[in-house]
């Protein structure tokens, strides 16, 4: 009676053990951390703080576009979109290394239907992320998968398809900006940039969300404008930020 009784007790042991490991699993039960940051994963750049080499490379050989966006790949390379969709990859210390068309693999990053991800992560952004759909899906040069959602959420999988977590987007505060045509800025911007840095040229343009303006040039100085075109601000992305009482006018150094 006594062994009966113990086993039965061993059995409900068991059995609760069994039912807190499933509550903590990632993929089905409740106790996911949905914030926790991905350690190795593409991370946004500002384009002002990409090396000087790629700046004066677009600006050379792509002076009638601007850059969309900017990545470093967590193997050291750049990616840099312009925005006309072409996709320029470089080394970590500025060299051009080829245009990523998505037809191979030679840079490593894949980009992948979302009907072709793992079952398992599917159904992961299914539970947890309902109201979204998938954007963008790429199968990383390390073999985890990297998916962006209709809500701009980025996520991290590894090649099994277990949750590694969010991208962090930091240095990525614009995501509400909207990326403009140099045509499209005010003719004010456009004259005080031609006086004020006649040697240099316009790799980014964005209008904030707020109605002004931030405009990038390709040595790296990051101009902000209110939303009349009145120049504010420049920010060389090395501790130098001056307000327009200070505004000279050494840009094209």
């Amino acid at each position: 009676m006594k062994k009966t009784k113990f086993f039965s007790l061993a059995f409900v042991a068991l059995l609760t053990l069994n039912s807190c490991s499933s509550d903590d699993d990632g993929d089905t039960g409740t106790e996911v951390d949905l914030n926790l940051i991905a350690e190795s994963s593409d991370d946004h750049v500002n384009s002002a703080a990409l090396p000087q080499a790629i700046l004066t490379y677009i600006s050379t050989n792509y002076p009638e576009n601007t850059i969309r966006e900017a990545e470093v790949e967590d193997n050291g390379q750049f990616e840099v979109e312009l925005n006309n969709g072409t996709e320029l990859v470089f080394d970590a210390q500025g060299n051009f290394l080829g245009i990523d068309d998505d037809s191979d693999d030679v840079f490593g990053d894949e980009d992948i239907a979302a009907a072709d991800l793992p079952e398992k992560i599917r159904n992961f952004i299914s539970t947890h992320f309902s109201g979204a759909t998938i954007e963008e899906a790429e199968l990383e040069n390390n073999g985890n998968y990297e998916v962006e959602l209709s809500t701009d959420v980025k996520l991290v999988f590894d090649a099994n398809g277990d949750f590694l977590g969010r991208i962090s987007d930091d240095d990525n505060d614009d995501s509400d900006d909207e990326d403009i045509a140099i045509a499209d800025l005010p003719q004010g911007i456009q004259d005080y940039i031609t006086t004020n840095y006649p040697n240099n040229t316009i790799i980014e343009a964005e209008k904030e969300d707020d109605g002004t303006f931030e405009v990038t040039l390709n040595n790296g100085m990051e101009l902000k404008f209110d939303a009349e075109g009145n120049f504010v601000s420049v920010d060389d992305h090395n501790g130098d930020d001056d307000d327009d009482d200070d505004d000279d006018e050494n840009g094209d150094d």
